[in-house]
């Protein structure tokens, strides 16, 4: 009885482990260009501060898992815009990436702790006529600090 009272134990934390490690989103999404490229956002997201002011958004987290947009630009026709963006990870790995109207995914700028830990620049990218998108990524469990502004479009704090 006391064997039987053990495997049914050990059965019944396995069904309660398992979908942790299945669910991990940084994991899931971070080098998923489909999962990048659609419309859902999916994270998880701890001791997170940010704030916003017209067109800057930043913040920082503890631990970020995933990805949220920042950015959104419905343009009616092709168009230049300005933005400046810092990047800063002490723990895991993130990433900037824009998502263009037809699906497509490039990598702006890619943080790794203890590497390339540390980006920023200014730049201006052409958004083409569309649902335009700049998306923030973190692997498991990154740590990070950020600030992105464009001179056209919706800035969003991460999370909203």
């Amino acid at each position: 009885m006391k064997r039987m009272w053990k495997i049914i134990t050990a059965a019944g934390l396995s069904v309660l482990l398992l979908p942790g490690c299945v669910m991990n989103t940084g994991a899931r999404v971070y080098d998923n260009e489909r999962a990048l490229s659609g419309e859902a956002n999916s994270y998880n997201l701890t001791n997170y501060s940010g704030a916003q002011s017209d067109h800057t958004v930043s913040g920082s987290a503890e631990k970020l898992e995933g990805m949220d947009t920042i950015w959104e630009f419905d343009a009616d026709e092709a168009e230049e815009v300005n933005i400046s963006y810092s990047l800063t990870v002490t723990s895991g790995k993130a990433k900037l990436v824009y998502v263009s109207p037809d699906g497509i995914v490039s990598t702006l700028a890619e943080c790794i702790a203890g590497e390339d830990s540390e980006k920023s620049a200014s730049d201006s990218i052409e958004a083409k006529a569309g649902e335009n998108r700049i998306r923030l990524v973190g692997a498991e469990g990154t740590s990070l600090e950020y600030e992105f502004t464009a001179d056209a479009g919706e800035v969003e704090p991460f999370g909203d």
